[in-house]
């Protein structure tokens, strides 16, 4: 993860790139909020929450969507939490 940059793979195999904003523990998992780096000029306010999935080894480790709605808006009510207690 050079400079926060994470590369992910969306649905049609197209590599996008995505700012680690925040890493955090919440409810015995580890996310990541994430947010796409644009072109220049163009921004986003739009936050990406991922979910640390750890496998065998280092290499088996990969981040996923939540399982359910439900536990994404938890991670994000999180997130908005300690980004608020940040500022």
């Amino acid at each position: 993860m050079e400079d926060n940059i994470i590369m992910l793979e969306d649905a049609d195999g197209n590599q996008i790139e995505f700012e680690a904003i925040d890493v955090f523990e919440f409810s015995g998992n580890t996310y990541f909020a994430l947010l796409e780096v644009m072109p220049e000029g163009q921004e986003t306010d739009e936050v990406l929450i991922m979910k640390v999935e750890y496998g065998e080894t280092d290499e088996d480790t990969e981040l996923v969507m939540p399982d359910s709605e439900e536990e994404m808006q938890l991670a994000f009510n999180e997130f908005v939490r300690r980004d608020s207690e940040a500022e």
